[in-house]
């Protein structure tokens, strides 16, 4: 097989769909393994183990020789000439593929690091190289378009999500901080505010409502620094800032930002349909070129007669 034929294999969508059944096969194969445990089982699987390692190493180096250059393989970014306002410039592009490569390669890796350890640390080590090999099912996000228009919108609210979280970290900071100086050095039944660790814990579990008023009540009833009216006023102003009015804001600005991306998309899209040639639009520019074209023939025409003094 000739080096253009294995590149092409190789980005063919059977070459993809052969993987994908095999990653399907696979998580399938792990999850059978936690039912079916008699004696007959594990046998089975750990050979069924050893050959789909094998071959997805085989893949990853059927498409790394693929490559115009294995370094190829890797390649996360490229530069590109882009045209901004009639000038042409270089820009870097980030890769969506080099991304995948990246994530396939290190899984693998991981794998194959867990089976050779096995045989010089301990055998169970090889199972952490399989959990690795599981997280080879979000490739299956790449199987429909409809899947990866919904991977890119949510990568696209990934500053959102993590402005969100450093404005969660804050309050539950300064919350723990409070809680430690009223009940610090102090374990009750239902929480727990004796360190910063323990702390966080405490508030986070309040941040989801589980069991929320019964960690007030047990603080105001059982402590003998403040009354239950403290307590209060402090988990209540707690749950109102996180649980109701951040991810209240939170929702609505991912809800905003994801409908502007698909509103831009729609807006994309119907410029590409009226660019093309194929549009209403594109037909009467490309009949305007056409004549356009008849009359600047008619036009040399004209010139060649009269400099033959035809006319």
């Amino acid at each position: 097989m000739t080096h253009q034929r294995m590149k092409a294999f190789a980005q063919s969508k059977e070459f993809s769909h052969i993987v994908n059944y095999a990653i399907i096969s696979f998580a399938i194969l792990v999850g059978a393994e936690t039912i079916l445990k008699d004696q007959f089982w594990p046998t089975l699987f750990l050979t069924a183990d050893y050959l789909f390692l094998a071959f997805f190493t085989i893949e990853i180096i059927f498409r790394i020789v693929a490559e115009d250059h294995p370094l190829d393989y890797f390649k996360l970014f490229t530069r590109e000439k882009v045209t901004i306002k009639g000038k042409q410039t270089m820009q870097i592009v980030y890769t969506e593929h080099g991304f995948w490569n990246y994530f396939d390669f290190m899984l693998i890796a991981f794998s194959l690091i867990g089976l050779l350890t096995q045989f010089f640390f301990h055998p169970s080590l090889i199972q952490i190289g399989r959990l690795f090999r599981i997280f080879r099912i979000i490739r299956l996000l790449e199987v429909s378009d409809h899947l990866k228009e919904v991977e890119k919108r949510i990568v696209s609210i990934i500053p959102t999500v993590f402005s969100f979280v450093v404005l969660l970290l804050i309050l539950t900071y300064i919350y723990a901080i409070l809680g430690m100086y009223m009940y610090g050095s102090q374990v009750y039944t239902t929480c727990n505010f004796s360190t910063m660790t323990d702390s966080f814990v405490t508030l986070f579990q309040v941040m989801t409502l589980d069991n929320w008023s019964d960690v007030m009540d047990d603080l105001g009833y059982h402590s003998p620094s403040y009354p239950l009216f403290v307590a209060q006023v402090y988990f209540v102003s707690f749950v109102v800032f996180t649980s109701i009015i951040t991810f209240n804001v939170f929702i609505a600005v991912m809800t905003s930002q994801v409908q502007d991306k698909m509103e831009k998309d729609i807006e994309e899209k119907m410029e590409a349909v009226q660019n093309s040639d194929d549009s209403p639009q594109g037909q009467l520019r490309q009949g305007m070129k056409e004549i356009l074209a008849e009359l600047q023939l008619l036009k040399q025409e004209l010139r060649e007669l009269k400099g033959g003094g035809k006319l």
